[in-house]
């Protein structure tokens, strides 16, 4: 990908690629369905919004209101834009960039860690990961039949690297640190729990966006 082309323009585009949109719709999009694929801040999307329509990817149509609330802008793709999607969103496959892990940050510093929150930070991660994958496991299950086969594969790369976590824990657990130094309480359990919870909203809401976009299609064909 060049270097001057961000995640954040591509995403942009490609959102747009299929409807005008506003800013704040395309931060929801973002926010509510493709969480578990970028990240990506208020501040860094209007600014490439307003990159990209400097540079003539994207235009702005008009402005609308909805009810007393102040107006806002709705942009389009423009053909240019159009040409550097198709050039550029090849490129986010291979060449491959270096991952970053926020785990080995920890691990680097490992020793500035109690041993006793050592273990317990991984029986936590492992707990989460193993009630997520098979939450993931139902999902795909239930829905696989009816899914296009591009999210199909998002959701087998999801489950794929979940797995490898998990035996990346485990590995941890057995060689690294003492599993018996800690055992899971009450209160480790209730943030499992809380975070169960923000992934499951965000998939019912990937869920909403995939059957949105079959019945598109039907509709076409």
């Amino acid at each position: 990908m060049s270097k001057d082309v961000k995640i954040r323009d591509l995403v942009v585009l490609g959102l747009l690629s299929d409807n005008p949109r506003y800013g704040y719709e395309i931060k929801m999009i973002i926010d509510n369905v493709m969480s578990h694929i970028v990240d990506i801040s208020s501040g860094s999307l209007y600014y490439s919004l307003k990159k990209l329509e400097n540079n003539g990817f994207v235009r702005e149509t008009g402005t609308e209101r909805v009810g007393n609330r102040p107006e806002r802008s709705v942009y389009e793709i423009t053909d240019e834009g159009r040409r550097m999607l198709r050039r550029e969103l090849p490129k986010v496959i291979f060449p491959q960039s270096r991952p970053i892990f926020p785990v080995n940050l920890g691990l680097y510093f490992f020793d500035a860690i109690s041993e006793k929150e050592q273990c317990r930070r991984f029986l936590i991660k492992e707990a989460y990961l193993k009630r997520i994958l098979e939450y993931h496991r139902e999902i795909d299950e239930q829905t696989r039949e009816n899914t296009p086969l591009r999210h199909q594969f998002i959701m087998r790369h999801t489950i794929m690297l979940i797995e490898m976590e998990i035996a990346f824990c485990e590995d941890v657990l057995s060689s690294l640190v003492d599993r018996k130094l800690y055992e899971l309480d009450e209160r480790d359990l209730e943030e499992i729990d809380d975070e169960y919870e923000n992934l499951k909203k965000t998939i019912h809401a990937d869920q909403a966006i995939i059957e949105s976009e079959r019945d598109r299609a039907a509709s076409q064909n």
